[in-house]
């Protein structure tokens, strides 16, 4: 059977519905922010902006072209920068032990001295040159593979800036500030010998936030606000089009065509017959005249 509903049911659908709506709006919201916040593991994000320039002419055509083309040339750094050329390695330095110079090395000092027997200046050495002493950084990380920082690393840039953005998103605020410092070290010491260029800047470092950026409690309590809502209105809705029952009178005699007869009363069941001919035969000895205003049994209409 075709049901067809109007926007006065509907109204009335939203009436009668409104306190389940809230109701479940208020849970859904609820439910969506706690469940979010205990099941969805929060993730920071670092990032860290480059610049990078080919060598320029001093003839401002020049400097303007090659402006233009490092601009359309970004796209290939974004891709070189997600490559396991840069991934690879920067995942090896994050995992190995790094070399670093723990004391720098110092040149042999000379000085000069007049030889009586030969009658020149001679050069010799006042202080012996010290070589620089290195030793090794433990590794900052055990666990980080190339196909771990791939998820991790995006690349942007504004329109028509020379600027581009290494972002790492990250369980750990720290590790994704190493990881987006160390791509950009890796970048700058690697792009020269892949593309011939050698000027390349950070603009600014990867910082630690923090704050999380996912997942954002706020829109997903907001969801589960609608969402709540939206499935209340929907039950309702449902419960309307699949009521089957009669609610006016005028149903049957106008949509139906069945002659009204009367109305039949209904009596409240009793538990106990006994009761309820003691309880008549109480109203014929008052000699009540309206025994169903009496404090009786109340009774209730059945519509046919």
């Amino acid at each position: 059977m075709n049901e067809q509903i109007d926007l006065s049911q509907l109204w009335n659908v939203f009436k009668r519905s409104f306190v389940v709506m809230v109701l479940l709006g208020i849970l859904g919201m609820v439910l969506a922010y706690f469940g979010a916040k205990a099941f969805i593991a929060p993730k920071y994000e670092a990032a860290t902006s480059m610049l990078v320039n080919r060598k320029q002419d001093n003839n401002a055509n020049m400097q303007l072209n090659a402006q233009q083309a490092d601009i359309q040339i970004i796209n290939t750094y974004k891709d070189i920068i997600t490559r396991p050329v840069i991934l690879r390695t920067v995942a090896d330095d994050l995992t190995s032990p790094q070399r670093y110079v723990a004391k720098k090395g110092k040149k042999a000092v000379y000085g000069t001295r007049y030889n009586a027997m030969t009658g020149v200046q001679e050069r010799y050495v006042v202080k012996e040159a010290q070589p620089a002493q290195y030793k090794l950084r433990p590794a900052k990380y055990s666990n980080i593979t190339e196909n771990e920082l791939s998820k991790m690393v995006s690349v942007s840039n504004a329109q028509n800036s020379q600027v581009f953005t290494v972002s790492v998103k990250d369980t750990d605020p720290v590790r994704a500030r190493d990881v987006a410092n160390e791509i950009a070290k890796v970048f700058k010491d690697k792009i020269a010998s892949i593309m011939s260029v050698s000027n390349v800047s950070v603009v600014s470092k990867a910082i630690a936030d923090p704050v999380p950026v996912s997942p954002r409690l706020k829109l997903m309590a907001i969801i589960g606000l609608v969402l709540g809502v939206v499935i209340a209105f929907v039950w309702g809705l449902i419960r309307e089009l699949t009521d089957q029952t009669v609610k006016n009178i005028d149903f049957i005699t106008d949509d139906l065509g069945i002659v009204n007869l009367g109305l039949v009363n209904y009596v409240q069941k009793m538990n106990d017959l006994d009761e309820a001919i003691e309880k008549e035969k109480l109203v014929s000895d008052k000699n009540i005249e309206n025994p169903e205003t009496a404090n009786f049994p109340q009774r209730s209409r059945r519509r046919v």
